[in-house]
Parts: C-alpha cells; sequence; structure tokens
C-alpha cells in the first residue's frame, strides 16, 4: 500500500467556514475574535519628496487589552484629498507589530495627504476604526507650490506654522523617563540615551530621533492615547461581516475566466512563487470559478506565476483580486503655509537630501533573511548534484546514467518523466510525478527533457506519493538551475505571470558610529538622526546610543508604543546640536 504525505494547502478554518464547509455562523467567528486596532508611530508628517517616511505598526485587541495576536498583516496608504490612493504598502505583522518604510518619489505632487493604517479584519466595522493622520508633502523640484499659498478659504484653519509648532514641548510618562548625558552636542557626537522603566512597562517600543523646526513644521501627530480612545470606542456589534481576517497570513483571491466558455468551476489552480527558495499552491476553484489560499511564506518575491491544471489549460485566463479602494475622503482639520523666510530652509534641507542619497550606497540598510526553507516534500529526499559526477550532453543520458528511481518514457504522444515509489517492483507507477524547475511546476515534462542540462545544477527526487489539492503526484523530480532563472525564459500561453502586492522584508535600518580619532570623509546631513523600530525594554534602565550629524539646530526624541496591556506610551524630549 502506497504511503501518502498529504500537503495541507488551505487549513485556513476561517477561509472554509466562509466557503461554506463549516457550520459555524461566520458573523460568531468574527465576534469571538473581537475588534482589531492598528496605531502608526511614524517620523515625520511634513516631509520632502526624496524622503522616508518610517513607520512602525501596532495592532491592538481591545477583547484582550493586548496587543492583537489575530490579523499577521496590516496596510499602510497614503491618499490624496481626494481620496485617491497614491501609495501603498501591506506590512507583515508579528506578535502584533510590524515595520517599514515608504520613499516619498519626486513625482508626487506637492499637498495635503491622508496617511491610514488597517488590517482587513478591520473592514468589518466602519472605517472611523482606521488609523488616520494628515501628512504634508513639499516637492522642492517643482514651481507648484499654489496648494500652501494663504488665502481667503485657509482662514477658519489652524496656521499651524504660526500656532501649533510653537507648542510642541516636551512630554512625559509617568511609567517612562528618558535622560540625556549632556543637553547640547557637537557635530558628530555621540549621544547617550538613557531610559528608565519605573514600572514593569518591559516590551518592545519604536525610537525617533529627528530634526524639529518651530517655523517649518505641521503640528502634532495623532497620538498613542488619542488613537486607543477612538479604538475604544467601536461597537462590536456593528460589524459588517464581509471581511475575511488574514489569520494565517496574506490571502490571496482570484477568478477564473475562458473567452471559449469553458466550465471554470471544480478546476485546480496552480500558484509559484520562482526561485530557490520557491513557494507553492495547487487550490481548487468554487462553484462560481473562484479560489482563495493564504499565503504564509518568507518567500516575499512579488513575481508570481499562476497556471490551471489539467486539460484546455491555453484557454482560460487567471484573474487576481485587487485591494479594493478605501474611498475615504477627511476634511483638511490644520493649515500649512509656506512664507519667504522659509526658503532658505527648504532649500537646505532639499540639498541635505540630495547628498545623503547620493551617498546611500555608504550607509546601506540591511534586510533581516530568514533561512529557514523548507521544501513541499519536506526532508525525505535524494539530491543529485550533477558537477559531482561525470557530465552528459543530453537529459536523458543524465537520467540514465545518474539519477536512480527516474525514468523517460512515452505516455500517449507525451515524452513523461517518472519516479519509481519505494515500494514499486516494476516500471508501471499510477501516477505522474510533480516536475518543478526552479519552483515553476511544470505540465509539459518535454520542457524539461529538451532543456539544456548543462544550467542544471541539482536534481532533487522525493519518492513518496504526495495528495496536493485533490491530486495525487507519484513522487517529486525537483531542479535547480545554476542562475535559478529558468521563469525568465519559460514561455507558455497558460502561464499567467502576475505582480502581487506583497510585504517587504523587513529592515535594520543603517545607524552611524564614529570613532574619536576617524570622522571619515563622508558627508553627514542626516536629519533623521535615529529610527529604531524594535527597541527593547527588558530591565529597569536601558541605553541607547546614537551619533549627531553635520545638521546643527534642535532636535527631538520620541519613544512611543503599547505596553502587554495597551498602555499606551508615548514621551518626548529635546537637545540641541551646535
Amino acid at each position: 500500500m502506497f504511503k501518502k504525505y498529504v500537503l495541507n494547502i488551505m487549513t485556513l478554518f476561517l477561509v472554509a467556514a466562509a466557503m461554506g464547509q463549516s457550520n459555524v455562523p461566520y458573523s460568531t467567528l468574527i465576534k469571538n475574535i473581537g475588534t482589531e486596532g492598528v496605531y502608526v508611530h511614524y517620523n515625520s508628517n511634513l516631509l520632502f519628496t526624496g524622503e522616508y517616511l518610517h513607520f512602525k505598526l501596532y495592532a491592538l485587541s481591545n477583547k484582550n487589552q493586548s496587543l492583537s495576536q489575530a490579523s499577521k498583516i496590516a496596510y499602510l496608504e497614503l491618499l490624496d484629498q481626494e481620496g485617491e490612493r497614491k501609495m501603498i504598502q501591506k506590512v507583515e505583522l508579528m506578535d502584533g507589530m510590524g515595520q517599514g518604510d515608504i520613499f516619498v518619489p519626486t513625482n508626487l505632487n506637492s499637498g495635503y495627504y491622508t496617511l491610514v493604517a488597517y488590517t482587513t479584519h478591520m473592514k468589518n466595522w466602519p472605517n472611523k476604526i482606521f488609523y488616520t493622520d494628515d501628512v504634508v508633502v513639499l516637492n522642492p523640484y517643482t514651481n507648484d507650490q499654489a496648494v500652501f499659498w494663504e488665502s481667503e478659504e485657509t482662514d477658519s484653519l489652524v496656521n499651524v506654522s504660526e500656532t501649533l509648532n510653537k507648542n510642541i514641548k516636551e512630554s512625559g510618562n509617568k511609567d517612562l523617563e528618558l535622560t540625556l548625558d549632556k543637553s547640547q552636542y557637537g557635530k558628530r557626537e555621540k549621544v547617550q540615551l538613557t531610559v528608565e522603566a519605573k514600572s514593569r512597562i518591559y516590551g518592545t517600543y519604536s525610537v525617533s530621533v529627528r530634526k524639529r523646526s518651530e517655523e517649518f513644521g505641521y503640528g502634532n501627530r495623532t497620538s498613542p492615547e488619542d488613537y486607543l480612545r477612538k479604538y475604544s470606542e467601536v461597537d462590536l456589534n456593528q460589524a459588517e461581516n464581509n471581511y475575511l481576517p488574514e489569520l494565517r497570513g496574506e490571502i490571496v483571491s482570484g477568478s477564473l475566466s475562458s473567452d471559449s466558455g469553458l466550465e471554470t468551476a471544480d478546476k485546480l489552480v496552480v500558484f509559484t512563487l520562482p526561485g530557490e527558495e520557491y513557494e507553492f499552491r495547487m487550490v481548487p476553484t468554487d462553484s462560481d470559478g473562484k479560489f482563495m489560499f493564504s499565503l504564509d511564506s518568507d518567500n516575499l518575491d512579488s513575481e508570481s506565476i499562476f497556471q490551471v491544471w489539467g486539460d484546455n489549460r491555453n484557454q482560460y485566463s487567471i484573474n487576481i483580486d485587487n485591494i479594493p479602494q478605501l474611498n475615504l475622503r477627511r476634511n483638511l482639520s490644520k493649515n500649512f503655509v509656506l512664507k519667504r523666510g522659509m526658503k532658505e530652509f527648504i532649500e537646505e534641507r532639499s540639498t541635505h537630501n540630495q547628498i545623503e542619497n547620493a551617498y546611500f550606497h555608504s550607509k546601506p540598510d540591511t534586510v533581516k533573511l530568514n533561512n529557514d526553507f523548507i521544501p513541499i516534500y519536506g526532508n525525505n529526499f535524494m539530491e543529485y548534484k550533477l558537477d559531482e559526477y561525470t557530465r552528459f550532453p543530453t537529459f536523458k543520458e543524465t537520467l540514465v546514467e545518474i539519477v536512480d528511481n527516474a525514468w523517460i518514457a512515452s505516455d500517449g504522444d507525451e515524452q513523461k518523466i517518472f519516479v519509481r515509489d519505494f515500494e514499486a517492483t516494476n516500471m508501471d507507477v499510477g501516477y505522474n510525478p510533480l516536475v518543478i524547475v526552479d519552483g515553476i511546476v511544470l505540465q509539459d515534462h518535454g520542457d524539461l527533457i529538451n532543456y539544456s542540462v548543462k544550467n542544471i545544477e541539482t536534481i532533487t527526487l522525493a519518492r513518496n506519493q504526495y495528495v496536493v489539492g485533490g491530486q495525487i503526484f507519484q513522487g517529486v523530480f525537483d531542479v535547480n538551475t545554476f542562475d535559478a532563472d529558468f521563469a525568465d525564459n519559460y514561455q507558455k500561453i497558460y502561464l499567467n505571470k502576475i505582480q502581487l502586492l506583497r510585504p517587504k522584508p523587513q529592515k535594520k535600518y543603517f545607524k552611524q558610529k564614529y570613532s574619536d580619532e576617524n570622522f571619515g570623509t563622508v558627508p553627514d546631513f542626516r536629519h533623521q538622526l535615529l529610527w529604531e523600530p524594535n527597541f527593547n525594554i527588558e530591565e529597569t534602565t536601558t541605553t541607547l546610543e546614537f551619533y549627531t550629524s553635520d545638521v546643527d539646530g534642535e532636535f527631538e526624541i520620541e519613544v512611543e508604543g503599547f505596553t502587554s496591556q495597551m498602555q499606551p506610551i508615548k514621551v518626548v524630549k529635546h537637545f540641541k546640536v551646535q
């Protein structure tokens, strides 16, 4: 009897419930999870094009009074005054927190924008639950700044450059205190910050150190206390119950269509993220030709390949659902006015940005990599590194001379690859293997049989029987090329190459360091001296060090976040650089 290893591709219980495979009412499941909120700590609400908006997300659970462990994906968007989406990022949440950055492109117009953050689960309630805040973007490379000229229409709005900025002061917290070793520093000097936790508020917070200006700013941003107050007012019973929470990772959904009028129900859709650490799914369509699966993968590539499995695959198209527009439009609550006295400041800051961007490669951020890739067949396989054997000119000869328990035979009019099961004693194995090349599932085995074997680095053979999406495969025949570029040149009518919106890998942000002996020759015009999204407070006293730049003026330290009991924390401290 064959031993079968079943790959559980769609294990998300809520997805099953939504597709009618559970007797538990969906509204009950939603309410059992409870409401969810997202707070954003970000570095500045007045940004120049060519700068980065750094952010840290905190997902909140009102039911548990803690950081939310429900959603694994959040969304951050930048909307213009008409509510039109200008930028969107998908953010991976781990232990209720996520991080990232947005580069403000130089083709973005000067104007007022809205920063919005939410999870899909939050869409089950009115959008007042979303995190929203006003942001000003100034494009210094264009002459069109009319939106910021003073006019009669702005008279009723707060002039932040004259009013709000003068009220930005240091703020403390009874549970957290910031202490500096000095109140004034020189250029390129080390700053030592001591953070004292006066009560047990241990956890992970975010820290921003940035130049501030009373004359050039956009007032206060939404605070953790402000957002928590708004979020706590949301009524659980107002849930609209239309959206699946992304409990196990990203939810990818779409539908089949056929110009030939072929049936789209009960078809198998194959999804892959090609590459060395590929990701693979095979999911059925429902009665309406729709499909859905959960994607929890360390492979964050956006280039995906979809195909329909089986006959007539050339006659289908695959359409992936886009993230719906929010239709969120806010009334402007405060005004930013450009004045002649700001010209020098704008020119200086834009010059500093250009210099910093020019030397970006000298101050690189690093990406946190995860090397825990496990192929779909686990650890039960035989790998053949072809360079360890005598090379043969053709793929067929390579299988005969090097690879045991695999062969090529005719199957009707086609040449097929076969893999022998552990218990088989003859060539009649009954099922085809799952053939994969650089992460692409091949339905036409001849494309590999006729492929140049000199490009192949390894052939991996898994001989057990596998069930994927209800399809039985006798073994897995997995091929890796030297450059992992098979997908780049593989063209088939039925292959749908689709760019997906994916989370970006987490970064470890560059921290400038200087020694007393060597200040270096690279210019340093950082206005953002430090962005640390994962500042761990695990003891009563924690220290943090960073260096000033060649920019003088007043700087602001912000420490923000939430305790494990969802207590909001925000502490602000100032210092000067001369």
